[in-house]
């Protein structure tokens, strides 16, 4: 299962490849809305569905350092979609876990953790020697 998780995040030239697909935005907001409803549910004791605002995500983005690698003049929408896609590509590697994915979407501080998984991604993609 693996293998094939890793092949579906397929092969990019670079971070700003990754943040730029459209597939992998896709997948990415359905994994984070998931992941924040399960969260939410965990948080509330009860289950729950919820999307996760754009503006944590861009933020998040924002927040990593890793907004200089999109695009300039992209919209907040287009930076959310580009975190989802790092979160996206970041699970299929193997990179993040699904639970640590929950758990940075518990609590008070969701931004400055979401922060935290890009980073983590990012670093892992670079060293991976994949990009």
């Amino acid at each position: 299962m693996k293998k094939h998780l890793e092949e579906l995040a397929g092969r990019h030239q670079s971070l700003r490849d990754v943040m730029l697909d459209k597939g992998l935005a896709a997948l990415g907001d359905a994994l984070v809305n998931f992941a924040y409803s399960l969260a939410l549910s965990l948080d509330l004791g009860r289950p729950t569905g919820n999307r996760l605002d754009n503006r944590a995500l861009s933020e998040a983005l924002r927040t990593s350092g890793l907004r200089e690698t999109a695009p300039k003049r992209m919209s907040r929408h287009d930076l959310a979609n580009a975190a989802e896609a790092l979160l996206a590509y970041g699970w299929l590697k193997g990179f993040l876990s699904f639970w640590e994915l929950v758990e940075a979407l518990r609590g008070q501080n969701i931004t400055s953790s979401l922060s935290g998984l890009l980073k983590k991604v990012a670093e892992e993609a670079l060293a991976s020697g994949h990009m």
